[in-house]
This record gives C-alpha cells, structure tokens and sequence, in this order.
C-alpha cells in the first residue's frame, strides 16, 4: 500500500464515520444531558470530513498534480 491509497482509505473513512454519525442522530435516542457533547464531537467529526472533501476536490490536489505532471 501506498502513501496515495493510505490517504484514499482515511479520506473514505473519515466520510462514512460522520455520515453514520449524521445518521444514527436520527434512529438512536440521545440522553439530554449528553446534548451538548453530541453537538462538540458531531461538529468536530463533519469538520474532518469538510476537510478531507476540500482537499480532494479542491485546489490543493488539483496543483499537486498538476506540478507531478510537469515533472514527467
């Protein structure tokens, strides 16, 4: 395994924890006074996956390519 599929592999994970976090919201009951911890780590958890999407569709990539062509 390479360093590409390494990053390929946690990119994909850190999208499907936060979407069956985002889901479980909806089919598992909260206690109350766990609200406010619930909302912190789900904020936390979608700020991963924000980031990992701006990355692989953003620019960052797109010029790393880019400059990988270039050296070919």
């Amino acid at each position: 395994m390479n360093g590409e599929n390494t990053r390929t592999y946690l990119a994909f994970a850190a999208i499907a924890i936060s979407f069956f976090c985002v889901v479980g919201l909806f089919f598992i009951e909260m206690p109350e006074k766990n609200r406010d911890l619930i909302n912190v780590a789900l904020g936390a958890i979608l700020g991963w996956s924000g980031t990992v999407v701006a990355f692989y569709f953003g620019s960052s990539d797109k010029q790393k390519k880019e400059s990988e062509q270039n050296e070919n």
